[in-house]
């Protein structure tokens, strides 16, 4: 058994990270993209990037629905973003967190970057520009971020304002762009939402599918990384030796290697975290909207 120095030590260790740039590769059935994390090693974007980690760690978005291809009218010209990780694309599978007797609604209540509650991001970081990720956020609320994050498709800087800091970058576009092509489709009147823009642009395949993430691979990261320290600090877990064994046994079920060649089979499969309410209910609207789409003629 750990003596409380011993254990203290160990915490230490797990929920220390560094400002360390780590790629993570998204599997959709359209294509794959890498996404850099902290691309400047910048230690203000840390908590930013130890919530992503800690919701890839914990299999969250695994079979989560890209919902948003924002563009407009003017071929990739006037193109906005593209929003996942929100909505689960099929019903989720029983609680992998029942087995270790840790109920969880979601991470936190936000990353926060807003230290003193003004509105305003409380240091500089990289702009909105093609190419970055930021989390998307309830209006006016820059601590609102969690799980749902967007990808800038042109040069956004109005939103650098508005509380959105990019805290990844992704260098080929190539799926991204293959999924802005798909035939995008308003789904917001079949889930109930008629006008929510979460619904309004759904990129649907060819064959009447969502676009959704299979999988996601850690690809590059220092030789210490760890998902354990990020879901710690994102879970606030009691710093004892339950918490810490709950914690090293939820790594152990999803730690994924670094090795690209062997993570297909480390990669865990389902999202481990149940979906609040609302997103819950959007996430049976999105199978309920899908299962039209794979019935409804091709226009």
């Amino acid at each position: 058994m750990l003596t409380r120095i011993g254990l203290a030590t160990v915490l230490a260790l797990l929920t220390t990270t560094g400002a360390f740039a780590q790629t993570m590769r998204f599997t959709t059935n359209v294509g794959s993209f890498d996404m850099e994390l902290n691309p400047n090693n910048d230690a203000n974007l840390q908590p930013l990037v130890d919530n992503i980690v800690a919701y890839i760690g914990l299999g969250k978005y695994h079979f989560s629905a890209v919902n948003r291809a924002a563009d407009g009218n003017a071929g990739t010209a006037d193109d906005f973003v593209l929003q996942m990780g929100g909505f689960m694309g099929f019903p989720t599978t029983p609680d992998l967190w029942a087995s270790l007797h840790t109920p969880v609604e979601k991470l936190n209540d936000g990353v926060v970057v807003d230290g003193n509650g003004d509105g305003t991001v409380d240091f500089s970081a990289i702009s909105n520009t093609r190419g970055t990720i930021s989390l998307a956020l309830q209006s006016g609320q820059p601590n609102s971020g969690t799980s749902s994050f967007f990808i800038n498709l042109g040069d956004n800087n109005f939103l650098d304002s508005q509380g959105f800091v990019p805290f990844a970058r992704i260098s080929d576009m190539t799926t991204i762009d293959k999924i802005m092509q798909l035939t995008q489709r308003d789904l917001s009147g079949q889930i109930g939402q008629s006008g929510n823009l979460a619904y309004t642009d759904v990129p649907i395949t060819e064959d009447g599918r969502i676009v959704v993430v299979k999988s996601v691979q850690v690809v590059d990261a220092a030789e210490d990384f760890s998902f354990v320290g990020p879901i710690m600090n994102h879970l606030k877990l009691v710093a004892d030796n339950e918490a810490a064994a709950a914690a090293a046994a939820l790594a152990a079920q999803t730690q994924v290697a670094v090795d690209p060649l062997a993570v297909e089979a480390a990669t865990p499969a389902v999202s481990a975290v149940p979906e609040p309410s609302t997103v819950a209910l959007g996430a049976l609207g999105l199978l309920g909207a899908f299962l039209a789409a794979r019935r409804k003629p091709q226009a």
